[in-house]
């Protein structure tokens, strides 16, 4: 068996070495999209909160942030309290913040493979920024559109979480000795973890978020080359709506703006993210015995849920249709020094008056 598939991997590579051959100028097109897609969006958008989180747990200043979410994150999440900030970094900092976070504390074994598992299910969401105005109000014309999907994204996402909060504290019950009946254990934390210096994580922080950043641009520039061909070989709008999204998230939620109930296409895809997304994650979870299978699955279940939620607000609510439209609008702009261009323009206006001759004066008013 394993012998008839390294066949059928020869053969699948032998016909990508002909496509790539042959479509080089579509791939090339792709690639050219990929690198900008990176220098003008992934990196201006993630670099930043990359440092920002991997200083945070580097540091261990993330426990501190972490006490007035301490409450919700022990009774609601069945999660150390010191990890409330993690749910949050990854709930507001885009796809691949809350599997860089986990992937750092496990290694530094600040938390448990099971606790790691576990928030790796609901810590995965698409950034606000990206959703609201990118895709609400760029592609689908409405920042409530836009606002709505971010909300069902959160909404089950937090769902999830008391879901696995749930099933923890039943399966410690059941692993305890009924006579005792003892308080739920929590994943206890080693007493003394050694947290580097400031200056120290300052450096690691900002290395790693290069790294990262590198690791996942790399994908982006793959998946994208992939898209072009896609969108060369499928002419039907539909199919290549669902391929495209299904790969990678952005080109499916453009093209899911021009369909009917296109908000529920764009939910599914935000939610499952995308092979592209989902390879990135991949990447940074490498050598930290994550499972990414279970991963995909809980992207799959999560998909579901928030389409279904899209379609029954769409349903129950018509009016909310007419809220956005598949067609771009005209916005306008406006400037911090719009004011006072207009000003100037008055002053010079009158000075023009002022210079005319009083025949030009007269005739004007």
């Amino acid at each position: 068996m394993k012998r008839i598939f390294k066949v059928f991997i020869t053969l699948c590579c032998a016909i990508i070495g002909v496509i790539l051959v042959t479509q080089g100028n579509v791939i090339a097109v792709g690639v050219a999209k990929g690198l900008h897609l990176c220098f003008e969006t992934v990196i201006p958008s993630l670099f930043c909160f990359m440092v920002l989180t991997e200083f945070l747990v580097q540091s261990g200043l993330y426990r501190i942030l972490s006490v007035p979410l301490s409450p919700v994150t022990k009774h609601l999440f069945s999660l150390p309290p010191s990890l409330g900030s993690i749910v949050l970094l990854s709930l507001i900092g885009g796809y691949p913040m809350g599997a860089k976070a986990i992937s750092e504390l496990l290694k530094q074994h600040q938390i448990d493979l099971d606790t790691a598992q576990r928030m790796l299910s609901f810590c995965f969401c698409a950034g606000p920024s990206f959703v609201i105005t990118a895709v609400g109000r760029g592609m689908f014309g409405s920042s409530f559109i836009g606002m709505l999907l971010y909300l069902i994204q959160v909404g089950i996402s937090i769902v999830f979480a008391v879901i696995s909060g749930i099933s923890y504290r039943h399966t410690t019950k059941r692993k305890n000795t009924p006579l005792l009946l003892p308080p739920v254990v929590l994943p206890a934390i080693p007493p003394s973890p050694q947290f580097f210096s400031f200056s120290r994580s300052f450096v690691t922080s900002v290395a790693q978020a290069v790294y990262t950043c590198s690791q996942m641009c790399g994908f982006v520039v793959l998946f994208k080359a992939v898209s072009e061909l896609i969108t060369s070989a499928i002419k039907n709008a539909s199919l290549s709506c669902a391929a495209l999204g299904i790969l990678e998230v952005t080109n499916g939620c453009a093209l899911s703006a021009s369909l009917p109930m296109g908000a529920v296409y764009a939910s599914l895809f935000l939610s499952f993210g995308g092979l592209s997304v989902l390879a990135q994650v991949a990447g940074i979870l490498n050598g930290s015995s994550l499972s990414v299978k279970k991963l995909f699955l809980s992207r799959c279940v999560h998909a579901m849920c928030s389409s279904g939620v899209m379609f029954c607000i769409l349903k129950l609510f018509p009016q909310v249709t007419a809220a956005f439209s598949s067609t771009a609008q005209p916005i306008p702009v406006s400037e911090h020094n719009t004011p006072i261009l207009t000003v100037c323009f008055m002053m010079m206006s009158i000075l023009l008056i002022r210079e005319l001759p009083p025949f030009h004066r007269r005739n004007i008013s």
